[in-house]
């Protein structure tokens, strides 16, 4: 891989040193750029990356390795690369980046993410000629080789760098995520899972609308897990970080790695919740009516079916989630056998009067 033509001066690698190098985030770094979440969708699964432990090797004009380096690199998170005063005689550049462990640089690793990569080459009277930038990935059992020649630095020498944090702002992963449409004023737990077992330790933050921290927790869901229970502001939205223990700045200071769950349940768990909206109404029946027969679409007594089993229970948590006032005032009525077999007929009715091709449709939905 041959790095690009020079992009900038040394001033602006000074800078990227004394600056930190900030970076654009991942679209669910910040709060500012949480994942977005529909109404009805209360479980979402993501995992906590690292960024890459590198290694560094230089290679003579023969190709053999003739120098390493681990975690030299003034840029990163401290697990990056760097070598500087590389001879480069001819002017030829030639290195390899792999993951931490590849001491033979032949794949033999199993680190992976973004990487950037600086060149600062320098003339035969040590003067600073031209610098060069690559932006690369890193997979598990690859290597990234370069090899170029820089005419400006025949018996010059060069430094190169490698910046490992690619997206992330201070060292590794964080997750934000805003939970919409959901009740106001009703109570929530929010819990992480461990779906793999790979005994990832989280750590639970729950921020309000300008981003300030209302309530945190790091392992009250044991083995490293976290638990949080809230009230549903008057938005309807909760917006929660999931990072690893230990990162209370929530910036991704920590070192915890692997997939989670991340699990949102409003208040009690009503089997007649169709839409999982937090509360059973009239919106539930709709679903019920669209999911009707065979499945499970709107299955409230776990049968596997859609039938009118599921439709009484519906009846008999009418209301529940639901303020008061409007629960009474929508109630249906008669709540009796003559209701349901109206409600039957005229789903039954509905289906006949349908041509195939729309049935077919709403059955595929």
């Amino acid at each position: 891989m041959r790095l690009a033509s020079p992009l900038f001066a040394l001033s602006a690698l000074t800078a990227i040193l004394a600056s930190g190098n900030a970076r654009a985030a991942e679209p669910n770094e910040t709060f500012a750029t949480a994942t977005i979440l529909a109404p009805g969708i209360l479980t979402v699964s993501d995992q906590l990356v690292q960024p890459p432990d590198t290694i560094l090797g230089i290679r003579n004009f023969l190709g053999a390795i003739v120098d390493v380096d681990d975690d030299s690199s003034p840029l990163g998170n401290g697990h990056a690369s760097g070598l500087t005063g590389v001879p480069t005689q001819n002017g030829s550049i030639s290195f390899v980046i792999s993951g931490y462990g590849d001491d033979d640089f032949v794949g033999s690793h199993g680190e992976s993410g973004a990487l950037d990569v600086y060149v600062q080459t320098y003339d035969s009277f040590g003067d600073p000629a031209n610098l060069f930038t690559s932006s690369a990935t890193l997979a598990p059992g690859s290597v990234e080789e370069y090899s170029f020649v820089d005419g400006d630095a025949i018996l010059g020498s060069y430094d190169v760098y490698i910046d490992n944090l690619g997206y992330f702002n201070v060292g590794a992963d964080i997750d934000y995520f805003t939970f919409t449409g959901l009740t106001p004023g009703a109570p929530f737990t929010a819990q992480t899972f461990d779906p793999q077992s790979v005994a990832i330790d989280t750590q639970i933050g729950w921020f309000g609308d300008s981003g300030f921290l209302i309530d945190e927790d790091d392992d009250s869901a044991g083995d490293g897990l976290s638990l949080l229970a809230g009230t549903v502001p008057a938005n309807g939205k909760v917006t929660l970080a999931v990072t690893g223990t230990g990162d209370d700045a929530y910036l991704g200071d920590h070192f915890a790695s692997g997939p989670y769950e991340l699990k949102l349940t409003l208040g009690a768990d009503y089997a007649a919740d169709f839409n999982n909206d937090g509360k059973v109404n009239a919106a539930d029946l709709a679903a019920w009516k669209l999911a009707f027969g065979p499945g499970a679409g709107a299955d409230a007594n776990n049968d596997l079916k859609t039938d009118g089993a599921d439709f009484l229970i519906w009846q008999r948590q009418f209301g529940s989630g639901v303020p008061t006032i409007a629960a009474v005032a929508a109630i249906p009525e008669p709540a009796s056998a003559a209701l349901l077999a109206i409600v039957f007929a005229t789903t039954a009715l509905g289906a006949l009067r349908q041509p195939p091709g729309r049935r077919a449709r709403f059955a595929a939905a």
